[in-house]
């Protein structure tokens, strides 16, 4: 008992000098990032300083600026999460459970996965206009990939011989889904989750940054485009406390219904 107790103590006593260490270098980078400006004549329209930065970003946070531009990137990666999500997961279903439409459809979805999404974004401009329909459409072509791949992997995952045994006590196709299927993927859908959060983010990101009217990928630019360094480093620091919120949230999430469910 008392060995527990020591190796919970030591356990503390390194999160606790980890989270100090990671903390004074923050502050370190933070102070001479500061102080580099007047001390070396860098040109602060380029860079900006943490005061000047923290300084807008109170200041568009009380105007309701950040805000506002931070719900309609929301909007893009939750339509982007859904939509390609749900795409994703049926035709990854099909492709796992049936030989002919993986061997047709796999060479093709990994041919499109290997191209540089960014080059699409002029050829849906041109589709759906500079609008976030075409935003998210964008952003559910990104996350398609990690939920399609996860799941023909999930289904992948399971031994012949359990379907074997379900076929053989009658079972249809519906409850083979439900009772070894479904279970199977769900710990490789919430891994294609993880992973296609944050790819969500930088498609959101990347359409907004190339052609939109709202967003945090149209406040760095707009404020890049003015040389405006402070308003650029204040959308792109907002946009990742966000995302890094977001992305633990749905980490413990995930965890929370793995041990919930045993997966």
């Amino acid at each position: 008992m008392m060995s527990v107790f020591s190796w919970m103590s030591d356990n503390r006593t390194e999160t606790a000098r980890v989270l100090f260490v990671q903390a004074a270098l923050v502050a370190a980078v933070l102070a001479l990032w500061q102080f580099a400006p007047d001390l070396v004549h860098f040109d602060e329209l380029l860079m900006s300083k943490p005061s000047s930065i923290a300084e807008r970003t109170i200041q568009w946070i009380g105007s309701g600026i950040l805000l506002t531009q931070g719900l309609a990137t929301l909007k893009v990666v939750a339509g982007g999460l859904l939509f390609g999500g749900i795409v994703g997961f049926l035709v990854g279903l099909c492709a796992g459970l049936i030989p002919p439409v993986e061997r047709m459809v796999e060479p093709v979805i990994s041919a499109f996965f290997a191209l540089p999404k960014s080059s699409l974004v002029p050829l849906f401009i041109l589709w759906f206009g500079i609008s976030t329909k075409q935003h998210i459409i964008f952003a559910s072509l990104i996350v398609f990939f990690f939920f399609f791949f996860s799941t023909v992997q999930g289904i992948r995952s399971v031994p012949k011989s359990l379907n074997d045994m379900l076929s053989i006590i009658g079972a249809s196709p519906f409850q083979k889904f439900y009772l070894l299927y479904l279970p199977a993927s769900f710990k490789w859908l919430l891994t294609g989750a993880r992973l296609a959060l944050p790819h969500a983010f930088t498609g959101a990101i990347s359409a907004e940054i190339i052609a939109s009217f709202d967003g945090l990928g149209y406040l760095v630019k707009a404020n890049a485009g003015i040389m405006d360094a402070a308003g650029m480093f204040s959308a792109i620091f907002f946009l990742l406390a966000m995302s890094v919120l977001i992305s633990s949230t749905a980490l413990f999430l995930g965890r929370r219904l793995q041990t919930r469910f045993n997966l």
